[in-house]
């Protein structure tokens, strides 16, 4: 590296400006307190990067901006937002915890997908619900189960539900009702048994 060039500019009006200037490197970097603000900028060929820091504010603009710190706690006592114009990753190598004291809202415009190589639960302490204009949950290795105080599946238009083998039943009462017409049908042998059978 050559020679650079450090200069001090003091003004009762601009304040106070540090510049050193790398003329072989081709990067400029000036510090510059005008009462008001305290900027940080370094300028380079092609790239150029400021920090402005003022009584209520501190912004920075870079084109690659990395933390590399042992901890990191972020602390907002009001609305906060985190958004990226591509890409956004978030990753951890152990545990991963999302809580809200209040409403949890997931939501995408395209594909949005949840997967894990361990266990992915989702909890709610109250209500859960989940939407979508099609909806499917499948389970490709074993048993899907949905549990319930209460258990209430519906369609709007039709309802279906298929397998080898399927099996109803209820410990205390069953009851399989039409508004129309019921039809029962196997292409095998079907039964109808009970300790008091009735028809009609």
């Amino acid at each position: 590296m050559g020679t650079l060039v450090c200069t001090i500019e003091l003004d009762k009006q601009k304040g106070i400006t540090v510049t050193v200037d790398n003329a072989d490197g081709q990067i400029l970097q000036t510090v510059t307190m005008d009462g008001t603000s305290i900027t940080l900028k370094v300028a380079g060929q092609t790239d150029t990067s400021t920090v402005v820091q003022k009584a209520d504010s501190i912004v920075v603009t870079v084109k690659d901006f990395k933390v590399d710190a042992e901890t990191i706690t972020l602390l907002s006592s009001k609305t906060s937002d985190w958004k990226s114009q591509d890409t956004l990753t978030v990753e951890s190598t152990k545990d991963m915890t999302f809580t809200s004291q209040a409403k949890l809202t997931q939501s995408a415009m395209q594909d949005a997908s949840l997967s894990s190589s361990a266990k992915i639960n989702v909890e709610a302490t109250q209500a859960l619900a989940m939407k979508g204009m099609t909806a499917s949950m499948q389970a490709t290795g074993g048993e899907a189960k949905v549990d319930g105080l209460t258990l209430k599946l519906s369609g709007t238009t039709e309802a279906s539900m298929s397998g080898l083998n399927v099996k109803v039943s209820g410990q205390a009462a069953l009851d399989l009702e039409a508004q129309g017409m019921a039809n029962l049908k196997a292409s095998g042998v079907t039964s109808v048994s009970g300790a008091l059978v009735k028809l009609g």
